[in-house]
């Protein structure tokens, strides 16, 4: 455990039901008269956007709307929406939306006022002067992305995702409206409620975790757990919604005071060629780097297990770290998660292609409480292809 660590939070996060009309609140904290909304085709198609939209015109201003923000942004896709808005004035930016809505606002938020960076998306250094104001309001609860310095993006003549990291891509206010989650269909609710967990989990055994992460990552897992089945079989649930939309955010907040470790890791290969959605390689993932990382966490294993298992005190302690293991198998088949790379596209021969891309994702496997060989992260996917 790290003896020095910072915490660094959103300015001002609005929660609660109806909590979606203090963006009204928000226009005039900053004294916008220019405002982008920003979300993506199907958000925008299901009618989630009525709200904000409503909200921000009853202040008399109209907005410019963006509503086909991709499910994977590109380096390049940045660029094209920059060119958009350079021309505009925008006092304030809105994102309704997933990770995928909230990473392209965040980037383009420090890319309006630090213009160097559009030139070179690899550039975190070139983050020197503070964001366009922005409010994150999320629509899943997984990504965390409303409460996080840091934005994914693909290259796609390189098979790569890469993520930038900036305490000004910190949003400036996030909403949790449990309202604009209830739409959520049962597969997203399970691939983004697992990213949550990932989330709290990881940052909870990372290498870098602290008393606040650990006392955020707990209560995380423990929203998480009591509701995320519940959520996936009944969506119209709104105290299940509210607990993992709390989860996701804790567990987000988690990531900025620590890190995710190997699930993380081994996840980035899968999405950048293969173009498997992140929340469903961290879901694939989880049990099994969970059960690599087994000897090296019981400890940490042993706090999870009161808030994972609804049997635990009928479990003898000593084996509460393999039942959460056995928890984390059990409830991906139960949220209808994949167990196998195949049906993505992912064969045997393409296991060197992924262990040599895994390996060099070095800022999260040296976090990582185990030391993973270049034979532990080959065995990981090699599981995975036998299925």
């Amino acid at each position: 455990m790290s003896d020095i660590y910072s915490i660094k939070f959103p300015r001002k996060v609005f929660s609660g039901d109806g909590s979606l009309s203090e963006l009204q609140t928000i226009i005039r904290d900053v004294k916008a008269s220019s405002v982008c909304l920003m979300t993506d085709e199907g958000i925008f198609g299901c009618g989630l956007l009525d709200g904000p939209l409503s909200y921000i015109e009853e202040t008399g201003i109209k907005p410019m709307v963006i509503h086909d923000i991709p499910r994977e942004p590109s380096a390049y896709a940045v660029q094209d929406y920059y060119k958009r808005l350079s021309g505009e004035k925008t006092d304030l930016i809105v994102a309704v939306g997933g990770g995928s809505v909230i990473d392209m606002a965040k980037i383009l938020s420090v890319a309006l006022t630090n213009e160097d960076l559009i030139e070179d998306l690899r550039r975190p250094n070139a983050i020197t002067k503070p964001s366009v104001p922005m409010v994150a309001v999320p629509t899943t609860s997984g990504t965390g992305a409303e409460a996080t310095a840091n934005a994914i993006f693909l290259y796609p003549e390189e098979d790569l995702k890469v993520g930038i990291i900036s305490e000004y891509m910190i949003p400036d206010y996030v909403i949790l409206d449990v309202s604009m989650t209830c739409k959520l269909p049962p597969a997203l609710t399970a691939s983004t409620g697992v990213d949550a967990l990932c989330h709290a989990m990881e940052s909870y055994i990372s290498i870098l975790s602290n008393p606040f992460c650990k006392m955020l990552s707990l209560e995380a897992i423990r929203l998480i757990c009591g509701s995320i089945e519940t959520a996936y079989n009944d969506g119209g649930n709104r105290q299940a919604r509210e607990d993992m939309q709390l989860g996701a955010f804790y567990a987000g907040l988690c990531l900025t005071t620590s890190s995710t470790v190997a699930v993380h890791a081994l996840s980035y290969p899968l999405g950048g060629k293969y173009h498997i959605p992140h929340g469903v390689s961290n879901a694939i993932l989880l049990p099994y780097v969970m059960r690599e990382n087994l000897e090296c966490c019981r400890e940490a294993y042993t706090e999870f297990a009161p808030l994972m298992l609804s049997n635990a005190e009928q479990i003898p302690k000593a084996q509460w770290p393999q039942a959460v293991v056995d928890y984390l198998f059990s409830l991906m088949r139960t949220l209808g998660i994949p167990d196998s790379l195949r049906e993505f596209g992912v064969h045997p021969e393409d296991l060197d292609y992924l262990t040599d891309n895994a390996v060099k994702v070095e800022r999260l496997l040296l976090k990582n409480p185990k030391k993973l060989s270049k034979e532990d992260i080959k065995g990981i996917y090699q599981q995975l292809l036998q299925n």
